[in-house]
């Protein structure tokens, strides 16, 4: 279980990750790879895993889902441009391993949406339930995704609803003198 200095820590970096986001001239392009194509650091069937996945543990509700605000592009351009060859070796393996676990009975790509939610849902459970993430790196997998939802704009403005500059600003106010106050 995370303390909530882990918690907090984690947080921190997401809303930090939003700025630097909207500090970058080319942050579209850094997510342009969408569900199915190939991407920089993903193949196109890991791109199809993680962009279902990632919709099955944040899905479109009455706020944006993962696909909606694409965070298989986003945690593409992660792997491409800030993780270290160790991260991304793990991950690579990660995910071959959330794969086979998921595809037990058959092609988990290929189960309908009912199915699908059941396997991952079963997954989960088994991951927090253990001491360790001894499944794969589920749990990291499953971090990744959440923290790279509300990284994106979307995941930010609409989900948390997070405001460049909370308030009412007015450029002329009058300033008065206070004296006798």
């Amino acid at each position: 279980m995370k303390t909530r200095r882990e918690f907090l820590r984690e947080l921190i970096i997401s809303v930090g990750g939003v700025s630097a986001l909207s500090a970058c001239g080319d942050a579209p392009a850094f997510v342009a790879t969408m569900a199915g194509e190939p991407g920089r650091f993903y193949t196109a069937e890991e791109m199809e895993l993680v962009s279902r996945l990632s919709e099955l543990i944040i899905p479109h509700t009455e706020t944006p889902g993962a696909l909606d605000v694409n965070v298989s592009g986003y945690m593409d351009g992660l792997m491409t441009d800030w993780a270290s060859e160790e991260t991304r070796t793990a991950h690579r393996q990660a995910l071959a391993e959330i794969e086979r676990r998921l595809s037990a009975d058959g092609s988990f790509l290929a189960l309908d949406e009912v199915a699908a939610e059941q396997v991952l849902a079963d997954l989960d459970r088994s991951a927090f339930a253990e001491a360790a993430d001894e499944l794969g790196g589920y749990r990291s997998f499953k971090g990744y995704v959440t923290r790279s939802y509300f990284a994106t704009e979307g995941g930010a403005r609409e989900e948390q609803q997070w405001v460049a500059v909370p308030g009412r600003w007015d450029p002329d106010v009058l300033v008065t003198d206070r004296q006798g106050v």
